[in-house]
């Protein structure tokens, strides 16, 4: 049987980029030495990784595993830095999304970078409709390119804050791109909740 999605929400009560960032800084801020220490982990692991000839295909794993945790941290559920692992779980799913996308993505920044930025925005949701809804890879993107098309320019804009979030991340000394990871994501996190629905244990929606 195939497996419906949960259609998205208006724009009019789910658009909302600053309320999205400032969601995820406050989720972040409220354990921040729990964040700092998990996106050390994660980026020790992406960039050993990256050294191996198959590294680079273990990112999107690790990714939908830091996904994970957010999502637990927005339902109030117990967390810790091995959930991390947890994205193997949905490992051939977010491989082959992150595969596909990262290869479009590049394709599109060829053609004067902005096609690029557009296709970003376009797949955000993927790895949480993984996470969320077992989705598999060509759905998750599907599902994710269905709910933010009628907003692909506030999308892509919304990339690009959370490019220069990252950048000024690295700018402050590097070490605020520890915070800067977790907080982008968060914002990802949350930005999917207020569009399709991050439901808790009993079926209700949960906000940060």
């Amino acid at each position: 049987m195939e497996q419906q999605t949960i259609p998205p929400r208006p724009a009019a009560q789910a658009v909302n980029m600053g309320k999205w960032i400032s969601d995820g800084w406050r989720l972040v801020e409220a354990d921040i030495g729990f964040f700092f220490l998990l996106t050390l982990i994660y980026s020790i692991l992406v960039t050993i990784l990256s050294s191996t000839v198959i590294g680079f295909l273990l990112t999107g794993p690790l990714t939908a595993g830091f996904f994970y945790i957010i999502f637990r941290k927005m339902r109030g559920q117990a967390t810790d830095i091995g959930q991390i692992g947890k994205g193997f779980d949905f490992f051939a799913a977010s491989l082959l999304s992150s595969v596909i996308i990262s290869a479009f993505v590049s394709i599109g920044l060829i053609f004067c970078i902005l096609p690029g930025i557009v296709l970003m925005g376009l797949y955000l949701f993927t790895l949480p409709f993984v996470l969320e809804q077992k989705l598999d890879f060509w759905q998750a993107m599907e599902a994710s390119r269905q709910a933010i098309k009628p907003y692909w320019f506030e999308f892509s804009i919304f990339v690009l804050v959370q490019s220069v979030i990252l950048l000024l991340g690295l700018l402050f000394c590097f070490v605020g791109v520890f915070i800067a990871i977790p907080v982008c994501l968060a914002a990802t996190a949350a930005a999917y909740r207020d569009m399709v629905g991050l439901a808790d244990a009993d079926g209700a929606t949960v906000e940060v």
